[in-house]
Formats: C-alpha cells, structure tokens, sequence
C-alpha cells in the first residue's frame, strides 16, 4: 500500500506533484526511453510511432528519440521509421561529437594550469560510458571548478580564444570572479562550455552539498583529459536540481535519474538530506516518484515518506515544483503568473546565493535618460571610445548618443583601462525610441591611469555562431558617439 496515494493518483489534478508529470505524446518517448521494462517501453515508441509524425518532432522530442534508438538498435526492434530515426542520431552524435572535439583543448588546458574539473550532468555520463555518446545527446560541456581557481579558469579560457555567451569582456568577468555561478562560454565553430563555481543554484559554496559533492566525487578520463565525476546520489539530485526547473523543455533528466535509479548505488539517505538541505524536497519527491510509479524503477517507499514528509513543510518549494514542473505552454492564464512568481522568486534565490560569495562590489550602474544636447560632435559613431577624464578626477559624468537605436531592448556599456574592469552601464529601452541620449557617473580608483580609459558598447544577450539579423539588433552591441566625459 503506498503511503502518498492521495498526492500520487493517476488523476493528476492540481495541487498534486503528479500534476506537472509528462503527459500524452511526450510521456510515451519518456517511457519508451526510460521504462524499466522493456517491453512496455517497446509498445510505448511503437504506440508514438503510430500517432506521431516523426518528421514534425522538436529537439527535445529528438534528444529521446536518440536514447530511444540507442536502446533498441534495428537488431531488436524493427520498425518503418527507422532509416529516419538513425538519421537524427547521426545528426546529433556529429553535433555532440563536435561540441566535445572542440572543448578538448581548452580542458586540457584547464589542467594544465592546475585546476581541477569535476564535469556535470550529461558529460558526467559521457567520463563514465564514452561508448554510449550516441545514447546521451549534449550539445555543451557542463564543467565545476573551485571558486579559488575561478581566476585562472577565467585567464586560461581568455588565452584559449573563449569568449562569454552574453558579451562581458574577460576584465568584467575577473572583477566579477566567483560571484558568477556559471558562465556560458562559445567558441566557433562548434565549442560550448557551461564553467560552473557551483553545482546548485541557491547553494552557498561552502554549503553540505557544495562540498560534499567534492568529497564524494572520483577520478575518470574524459578525452584523454583527467577530471572527477560526481558519485551517483550527487548525479541523481543535480539532475532534478537543474531539471525541475523547467522540467519539460526537454526530459532527458528524468531518463538520467531512472538510469542511475536503476544502477543500485545510490545513498537514499543521502538524497533526503541534500534535498532537505537545498529545499528542494518536492522537486525530489516528484521526480522520484515519477521514476517509480511510471517508468518501474524501485524507489525505496521509505525514502518517499520521508520527502514527502519535508515538502509538507515547505509549501513555497512545494508549489515552485508544481508552477515550474508543469509544461510551460500548457499553463492557464491564472497558472502562468502563478509561474511567473515562482520563477521570480527562484531567482531572487539565486542572486542571493551569488551575493554570499564576496567577491568585489558589484560594478553594475542604471543609466539615465538625459534632455539632447545642443550639437553633437563631427565624429561618427563607434562600438568603443576613449574617455578624457582630468587629472586626479574621483568621478567621472559619461553622456552617449544612439541615432536610430531599433526595436525595444536592453543596452550594455563597459568601462574600462587596458587592464582593468571600472563599471558596467546599462539601459532598458521598453519602447524602442528612434534616439537615446543617456547619463551616469562613474566613481574613479585612485591609482587608475586617466588617459588610458575607454567605453565600448557590449551585447546586452547570447549570440550564438551564425545568428539571425533579428538577434544582432535585439542584443549585438550598436554604435554610439561620447558627448561629454
């Protein structure tokens, strides 16, 4: 008899976890993936096959398909679509072949400079199993390192040709060092690497789970390179810690924690009191019970009461797992601002977390809209101008001008020496005006070399290799003249 069957039933009603499950066309590639039967899991694919165009699935419908081909090769399983299916696994084994090829060096390099990598969520997989590549699709490479290497991390993938996601130069990211909890670094054609200074979200970096993790990991290879891979009760609570978040933009999370489930190492115990610890008992309780009660796996019914027990106690996690759980373009009107809050709140978590670090001040400043000038000067706009500051200035009043700024969107200035981060500026535009004339002043260090200061407009987004027109005018850097400093 399960202890919760009143919080677990098939009806999936609201305020039930069960409620943010998989359901319908996506919940069939989830069991056809991750059942631990197989033979269920082979009628669940054959059931999708039936009622599905494979030719009209998504990405993350793609990633199952992947695992679901992998499972079952045309030697166990024949089916008509199969020729397509191999072709997607192909297509995203080349792509996930490439993203690991491309990362090899500046890992290697990593080493090199004496720091330690423990790789994260599906790299993890891929340290432990190099021969199932094709059965786990990532398309970037998750890497922890020790918030005190995070400056040689930082200058080794600057030296390296890497450059962040979001634009920031290398100077704002070393001023900013551990305060970042992950960053998002790209280099084309192919390279994607996550660097991460901790593993969860709102965890402090001298938190149970944040050094346990480390104490728990052990060695692996990956491409030849040395790293740690986290034990399987740390996999198994990352993967719900980072997939429950948005549980359904893709769902090979729930596949990873009925894989590692199904391994048999993993410390039940353990996983409560990281989940109690991280307050994250209901993302646990509904993964897990999820892993049980829909894909087979033995989930000791212990464990369960035990988090259920914790998530009754924490209502406010109780009802983030259920507004982020729950498909994002299925919410209701009501439902979505539910979700809004929820996903507010998570990242006031976050920014809390992150400002425990104590790492310099924060050298973020608003700009302000300022009246237009009487003339503006005779030479063009540029991405980057040097700054005239007198000497022994302590303050420095910058006004810039944008003819023709576009759509509606969030501007980014930094200022700065040849060798260090001074200030960021920023500007939210919500109404795309045909001209902006913004104002700030900027605190200046003493010992800062006046005649050697520059500010360059940044991308205020991700820009990815090959990005469309549309993204270079919502978040590339535009051109703009110096008014006054």
């Amino acid at each position: 008899m399960l202890l919760m069957p009143r919080h677990f039933s098939a009806s999936r009603r609201f305020p039930q976890l069960s409620w943010a499950w998989p359901n319908g066309s996506r919940q069939l590639l989830v069991m056809a993936a991750g059942h631990a039967d197989e033979t269920r899991a082979a009628e669940a694919l054959i059931e999708w096959l039936s009622t599905t165009d494979i030719d009209s699935c998504h990405f993350p419908e793609q990633r199952l398909l992947v695992r679901i081909a992998s499972r079952f090769p045309e030697t166990r399983l024949k089916v008509a679509e199969r020729a397509r299916l191999n072709g997607i696994v192909r297509l995203l084994w080349t792509r996930s072949r490439l993203t690991l090829d491309n990362a090899a060096p500046a890992l290697k390099a990593l080493r090199e400079a004496g720091v330690e990598l423990l790789v994260l969520k599906g790299m993890a997989l891929t340290a432990l199993n190099m021969q199932n590549l094709k059965g786990r699709i990532a398309h970037d490479v998750d890497i922890l390192v020790h918030p005190s290497d995070i400056a040689t991390a930082l200058s080794t993938m600057d030296r390296s040709g890497w450059r962040s996601a979001r634009g920031e130069s290398g100077l704002f990211l070393m001023k900013r060092g551990a305060a970042f909890r992950s960053l998002n670094f790209l280099k084309a054609p192919f390279g994607d690497i996550d660097l991460h200074t901790r593993a969860y979200h709102t965890a402090k970096p001298d938190s149970a789970p944040e050094t346990g993790l480390w104490a728990r990991s052990a060695r692996a290879e990956l491409l030849g390179i040395d790293v740690l891979v986290p034990s399987a009760t740390d996999r198994l609570v990352i993967a719900i810690a980072h997939g429950a978040l948005d549980a359904h933009r893709h769902s090979d999370w729930l596949i990873d924690c009925a894989q590692i489930a199904g391994e048999g190492e993993v410390d039940w115990p353990l996983v409560v009191s990281l989940a109690t610890e991280l307050g994250i008992p209901a993302e646990v309780t509904l993964a897990l019970t999820y892993v049980r009660e829909v894909l087979g796996y033995p989930i000791p019914e212990s464990i369960l009461a035990q988090l259920w027990s914790a998530a009754r106690s924490m209502p406010a996690d109780y009802y983030k797992a259920l507004m982020l759980g729950y498909p994002r373009a299925r919410h209701s009107m009501v439902s979505s601002v539910g979700r809004r809050i929820f996903k507010a709140r998570h990242q006031a978590q976050v920014k809390a977390a992150n400002g425990s670090v104590g790492s310099a001040a924060d050298p973020r400043i608003e700009m302000r809209r300022v009246g237009r000038p009487a003339g503006l000067p005779d030479s063009p706009p540029a991405l980057r101008h040097r700054v005239s500051i007198a000497p022994g200035a302590q303050r420095c009043a910058i006004v810039i001008a944008m003819e023709g700024a576009g759509p509606a969107r969030r501007y980014v200035f930094e200022v700065n020496t040849h060798d260090r981060h001074l200030a960021q500026l920023t500007y939210r535009d919500l109404f795309g005006r045909g001209e902006l004339f913004l104002g700030a002043e900027i605190g200046l260090p003493g010992d800062v070399a006046v005649d050697h200061i520059w500010i360059e407009a940044r991308q205020s987004g991700i820009l990815v290799p090959g990005h469309s027109a549309d993204e270079q005018a919502k978040f590339g850097p535009r051109p703009f003249r110096l008014l006054a400093s």
